[in-house]
Order: C-alpha cells, then sequence, then structure tokens
C-alpha cells in the first residue's frame, strides 16, 4: 500500500468488510492505521508494528485513518499479505499485535533486518 499522502481532512476508509480462511500480515513503513473488527479488536498499528489476523471461518474488519490524524497531511506506506490457510489452521480467530519494539532485529554485513515472521 502506497507510498501515498492524504490531504488534510482526508484518509484511507477501508469499510467494515467480512474475510473467511485466511491470515493478514499488516507492517507500515511509513503512516498509522486504525484496525478494527468484529473479535473487539481496536488497535493502532504504526510504523514497524505488525498486525497478524486469522479469520477462521468468518471475521469482520475495517481499517481507517484516525480522526485525530486527518487535521493535517498524513502518509501511509506499507505491506499487506494475505495467507490462505490450509482448513485445519482457520480456527480459532484471532487478532495479534507486535509493537515494533518486540520484534528481533538482525544486523549483519551492514544490513539492519526486521523479522516480522518467523524465527530468527
Amino acid at each position: 500500500m502506497g507510498p501515498g499522502e492524504f490531504l488534510t481532512g482526508k484518509g484511507l476508509d477501508v469499510r467494515p468488510h467480512p474475510h473467511i480462511g485466511l491470515s493478514t500480515v499488516t507492517y507500515l513503513f511509513d503512516g498509522e492505521l486504525q484496525h478494527r473488527d468484529s473479535l473487539g479488536t481496536d488497535q493502532a498499528i504504526r510504523p514497524g508494528d505488525v498486525n497478524w489476523m486469522t479469520t477462521g471461518r468468518g471475521m469482520v474488519r475495517s481499517e481507517r485513518t484516525d480522526a485525530a490524524l486527518r487535521d493535517q497531511t498524513n502518509k501511509l506506506f506499507g505491506i499487506q499479505s494475505w495467507l490462505a490457510l490450509p482448513r485445519a489452521q482457520e480456527e480459532p480467530p484471532n487478532f495479534v499485535h507486535h509493537p515494533a519494539a518486540t520484534l528481533p532485529v538482525i544486523e549483519a554485513s551492514g544490513a539492519h533486518v526486521r523479522l516480522i515472521a518467523g524465527h530468527g
């Protein structure tokens, strides 16, 4: 997603919509999104954070720019990957937020890598 910039008063408005049988992994380089879902989750995702959502047999979510951020221009740049799940791994539906500070960082050969999935 992006990179993009929303003018003052504007933002991303992905209205509530259903998902089934998959996981989404969201990682932002810039900007902020507010994730809400039918499990009751209400979570901001900021640069460097990772959100994992597993939908199970069905879940509804929305992603929006928070009202407070619309008072100024705001940017959005990130990755959202969708993973199809084998039926045996669809349940239970859940949402897990990993703040940037909790994710491993690997420094090697001049590279700075933040691990967002798997094991280091």
